[in-house]
């Protein structure tokens, strides 16, 4: 009697998570220990019951042969670089019978090197918001090192409203000029979240001469980069390399010449994905990618530079 399992992955752009390790197990048996490529095709698995005992195959490749049951407990599972295990989807198989499995996982494997290489493989999970569809989906990202401590400082504030447009807000002393400087109720502080996030971690970031601004009512002197400065490639070079395809931890940057605002800036969770500081609360959401994801209305803009931080550990 045959049997067939056709297996195929998708993220939750609905595209194949390339370089994701897999394992399909039937019976709590390991059949398959593979790598997800960046195609669409399905791996048909075929099963032929023999003397008590079910060959596997794929592709015409033999694989391990399990017992014969009445049914069998397909499972997939991803499996980390350490070998940290997370099951994916479990599913039922009936013999003689064919099974689909589409695994469609929240998870993007996101590279953090030029190269592609990812070297740490903890997994974290964050719900963020579509805001013109009022939809909630999650994603799950893979970050390390320097974008790690960006991205985890920034999500432990996530809903908080120490940034609201309505409040004042004083900003964490520069770590050399030891001076804060403090932005007064109604007014936008996207930037001061930026600027706080990477503080808090030990980044020294420029303070800039403004003198008196129409984005920053009553400031004089220096103050945190605007929005705007983020998203003008000839500003900030001393540690922030200008991208234009984002990765986690990058701060995305757009300028508008807003009545009240430079522009919009934020910190990239993945590709699609920001936390930045709204007008109410800290938010995890689309916002930079509504256009390219066809979520925007007609006055959003997208992140237009990515500036990604040059050093391993903070300067």
């Amino acid at each position: 009697m045959k049997s067939e399992i056709k297996l195929i992955f998708k993220d939750f752009l609905m595209q194949p998570p390339p370089g994701v390790k897999f394992q399909l197990l039937i019976d709590g048996q390991v059949v398959d220990d593979n790598i997800v490529q960046n195609d669409d095709r399905p791996r048909i698995y075929s099963l032929m019951s023999k003397n008590g005992q079910i060959a596997i195959t794929l592709a015409g490749k033999e694989l391990s042969s399990i017992k014969t049951r009445d049914t069998h407990e397909v499972t997939v599972q991803i499996v980390g670089n350490s070998g940290t295990k997370k099951g994916m989807h479990t599913a039922t198989l009936n013999p003689g019978k064919s099974l689909s499995i589409v695994a469609i996982s929240p998870w993007v494997k996101v590279p953090l090197t030029t190269s592609g290489a990812v070297s740490n493989d903890a997994f974290y999970e964050v719900e963020y918001g579509v805001k013109r569809t009022n939809e909630t989906r999650t994603v799950k990202v893979v970050i390390q090192d320097m974008p790690r401590r960006i991205l985890m400082e920034a999500l432990s504030h996530r809903g908080s409203t120490q940034w609201a447009g309505n409040k004042s807000k004083k900003s964490l002393p520069h770590p050399t000029l030891r001076q804060s400087v403090e932005f007064p109720p109604n007014t936008n502080k996207c930037n001061l979240f930026v600027y706080d996030v990477l503080t808090a971690i030990g980044v020294n970031v420029a303070l800039i001469e403004h003198g008196k601004s129409k984005y920053l009512p009553y400031f004089s002197k220096v103050s945190p980069p605007l929005a705007g400065e983020w998203a003008n490639g000839q500003r900030l070079l001393n540690s922030w390399k200008v991208e234009r395809t984002p990765l986690p931890g990058d701060v995305g940057a757009y300028a508008m010449n807003y009545s009240d605002a430079s522009g919009h800036v934020g910190f990239v969770l993945t590709k699609g994905v920001c936390i930045s500081a709204g007008w109410e609360k800290v938010e995890v959401n689309d916002a930079g990618f509504r256009h390219a994801t066809g979520n925007a209305n007609p006055s959003d803009h997208d992140f237009t530079i990515f500036r990604r931080y040059k050093h391993s550990t903070p300067q």
